[in-house]
């Protein structure tokens, strides 16, 4: 497939419904429209121009993911009884779980740059600052649950479970974030 940034909308949407797997590249475009939203919505260059990085840094991770997949999708063609299968099935989760958890933590500092900014959004852009929050924490959340569903698989439990945790700590912080921004944005309504 043609990268992600020069397909059209409906060339890309129709590739997720096609046969490869691309759920971690549509949690990745959340996260593109969550920080070009956000740029919209903040006020300061400073963060409008962070907010920026990051939409560009997740329209390449929506390309990077289809190829993070790559190893995994080798290793599961491979009757379970080939040793080469066991042997790297591990590290091919592994490599399949860095582009979800750079999703995760990029949108979650898209959603605490935009909510750092939120008293000071121009009105215009108040729903846009919603949408953002609300396309971070999806991206975040989907992204969290494609890491715990490769993490579920692995023979290394103790890499798998620290990757669990990683997730938990992650919502644990962020999503209180998301809600105090998004209730902020409501009182200014």
């Amino acid at each position: 497939m043609d990268k992600s940034a020069d397909v059209t909308l409906a060339e890309f949407t129709k590739s997720l419904a096609g046969e490869e797997p691309r759920g971690g590249a549509a949690a990745a475009l959340a996260g593109t429209l969550a920080a070009a939203l956000a740029a919209r919505a903040v006020a300061g260059e400073a963060a409008a121009a962070k907010l920026e990085r990051i939409r560009a840094y997740m329209l390449h991770l929506m390309d990077e993911d289809a190829k993070a997949l790559k190893p995994l999708e080798k290793y599961l063609a491979l009757p379970e009884d080939d040793p080469g299968r066991g042997a790297h099935l591990d590290a091919a989760l592994r490599v399949a779980c860095y582009i979800p958890t750079e999703v995760m933590y990029t949108a979650a500092d898209a959603a605490e740059t935009l909510a750092s900014g939120v008293e000071s959004c121009p009105k215009g852009a108040l729903a846009d600052a919603v949408v953002a929050l609300e396309l971070c924490r999806a991206a975040m959340r989907a992204s969290r649950l494609g890491i715990v569903a490769h993490a579920a698989h692995m023979a290394d439990e103790v890499f798998g479970m620290t990757l669990r945790r990683e997730c938990e700590l992650v919502s644990e912080k962020y999503e209180p974030i998301i809600d105090a921004a998004l209730a902020a944005i409501e009182e200014r309504f």
